[in-house]
């Protein structure tokens, strides 16, 4: 990470930024398609969104630290939401697996690039993971801030196997799509970029 210099943090900011919009895109869509208040589907669909940035990041950068810096940027974004306090955890884990992975390649390799992808994507699993992982806090920091029973009910995301076990699958599957269709734009587009 210290080698990272001014540019390379203003290439990171904007690609943070880009990154957060195409994640509050898949809310959106997910808010607007499935007609659910809570984020179940918003990891899967961040996935699907967000894989021309991420390989941009990457092409642009190839740098340790970069992909973990983006993962601090959008865990940070989760602690000062209003998210459950330790939401921000998974975001800066999983970023931070998913660049070791990638440097293992000097960030060269198509596909340990998407394996890092994949990991990267799981990152967004913070706000229901810790639903999950510390569901009574989780319920008494939505009463808290004034939210009824019937609210609650319908934002928790119960922690059953065949729940889990499907949206873990569904993250994999779009991240692979999304990370395929991110590293084909990029190719085929950005060719002649400069780091």
């Amino acid at each position: 990470m210290f080698k990272l210099k001014i540019k390379d943090l203003i290439t990171i900011g904007i690609y943070s930024a880009l990154y957060f919009i195409t994640t509050a895109i898949g809310v959106l869509i997910g808010a607007i398609v499935f007609r659910s208040i809570n984020m179940v589907y918003a990891p899967a669909l961040s996935a699907l969104l967000s894989g021309v940035v991420y390989f941009l990041l990457i092409k642009n950068t190839k740098k340790f630290g970069a992909i973990s810096i983006v993962g601090v940027v959008i865990g940070t974004f989760f602690f000062f939401s209003g998210h459950f306090a330790l939401s921000f955890i998974p975001s800066c884990l999983f970023a931070l697996i998913a660049d070791l992975v990638a440097k293992t390649k000097k960030y060269e390799s198509k596909l340990v690039n998407l394996i890092s992808y994949v990991i990267f994507s799981y990152g967004n699993f913070g706000p229901i993971m810790l639903m999950w992982i510390a569901k009574e806090a989780y319920i008494a920091r939505l009463i808290e801030k004034g939210k009824d029973l019937t609210y609650i009910n319908k934002v928790i995301i119960p922690f059953e196997i065949k729940t889990v076990t499907f949206l873990v699958f569904v993250v994999m599957v779009c991240a692979v799509v999304g990370g395929l269709f991110g590293q084909h734009l990029v190719n085929k587009h950005f060719k002649n970029e400069n780091k």
